[in-house]
């Protein structure tokens, strides 16, 4: 009998997942966990309705050594509703990451794609995760193949508490805080524009302004709608997802370690964000749902301006967080702003029976929803 077997977990696996994830960060100039407390079961909300979580274990010392998840849901896949998975939260804790486990997990997975409820899969890597790329796109016997889609970027806006006045809005948009009553309208939005992108996610009511939503602790105010006229012509969120998912500071590995102290006193006399001690959060709201009618420049850059001054007014977070891919018609609008960015690789990822689909993808914008990553 081997040592390591594979099983889906269950809620009795929660606090053993949620110590994989505090014992896993991801490395870099700042190495940081992403977790998701107190419960991860209740944090994979976000995941949509249709989730996985594949454990590895260890029977010797009776505990989970490392676990991936699966997840399926209805995108618009040329325009079209198609369910696509998605392969995420791939942990291995470091001292059994050259066992083979790997392949091993991934000849799981393939076990339960058998299921039909998907033919492709979407996957992000970090772009300087060599260890992970390399394993992965290796093509080796039992592993499914991974297509390169391109390059997502994440940005960390800071909310300055002193931010100067901006020349980007113009008369003819008119923003405002959504209610309640503008689900129907939001959601026919979201369907009909959001058809202008590759996989994006085809929502349905009872996601949002619920507490067992997939928009969980986003509230109908948190999500800014502009306006034309009556015709509404884009949509921004700020997301606060501080009740079930954290971005730890385990430690600064450059010279931030010792110039932390100094930047942070430059940072407070500034109106900036600080950077946050060891074993504390990082203050972050998540953009949500970003999408614009004719992706327009102007209605996002006036969105976007508008979610940063009303976070910045509120002072209860320090930067937001927005996830476009690198073809996105909108990132021009980013580029203007002052930010961190982390990269991550986008793949499509398929077995033998998903390939006609992935060779059928036009050309339209990929879509991911950084939230929900």
């Amino acid at each position: 009998m081997s040592r390591y077997h594979f099983e889906l977990a269950s809620r009795r696996d929660d606090a053993e997942l949620c110590r994989i994830l505090a014992a896993t960060p991801m490395n870099g100039r700042v190495s940081v966990s992403f977790r998701r407390e107190p419960s991860f079961f209740d944090a994979a909300v976000v995941d949509g309705d249709f989730r996985q979580t594949v454990t590895c274990r260890d029977s010797q010392l009776n505990q989970i050594v490392g676990f991936g998840c699966r997840s399926v849901r209805k995108m618009s896949i040329n325009g079209v509703p198609t369910p696509v998975g998605y392969l995420s939260t791939l942990r291995v804790l470091p001292q059994f990451r050259s066992l083979g486990l790997i392949a091993r997990g991934y000849a799981y997975f393939r076990e339960l794609h058998n299921d039909g409820r998907a033919e492709v899969y979407l996957t992000t890597i970090a772009d300087r995760n060599d260890r992970a790329l390399s394993v992965l796109t290796s093509g080796r016997a039992g592993l499914p193949t991974y297509n390169f889609a391109g390059m997502y970027h994440t940005v960390a806006l800071p909310i300055a508490r002193r931010r100067p006045a901006s020349n980007v809005t113009e008369s003819t948009i008119q923003v405002r805080a959504a209610t309640s009553a503008d689900l129907e309208c939001v959601l026919e939005f979201l369907r009909t524009v959001g058809a202008s992108r590759q996989c994006f996610p085809c929502y349905q009511s009872d996601e949002f302004f619920t507490e067992q939503g997939t928009f969980r602790d986003f509230a109908a105010a948190d999500l800014l709608l502009a306006f034309r006229g009556q015709r509404l012509v884009g949509t921004l969120g700020g997301w606060d997802q501080s009740g079930f998912r954290r971005s730890v500071v385990e430690c600064y590995n450059s010279h931030l370690r010792w110039s932390r102290p100094a930047y942070n006193t430059w940072a407070k006399l500034c109106g900036q964000p600080t950077l946050p001690k060891p074993g504390e959060s990082f203050r972050c709201l998540t953009a949500a749902v970003p999408l614009v009618y004719d992706d327009d420049e102007r209605v996002f850059a006036t969105l976007l301006q508008e979610l940063l001054s009303r976070a910045a007014a509120v002072g209860s977070h320090d930067y937001l967080l927005l996830g476009l891919h690198e073809s996105d018609p909108l990132m021009p609008v980013v580029k203007r702003y002052r930010s961190q960015k982390y990269v991550t690789k986008v793949f499509v990822v398929c077995w033998d029976d998903g390939k006609d689909q992935w060779r059928r993808l036009d050309g339209r914008p990929l879509y991911l929803e950084l939230g929900c990553l």
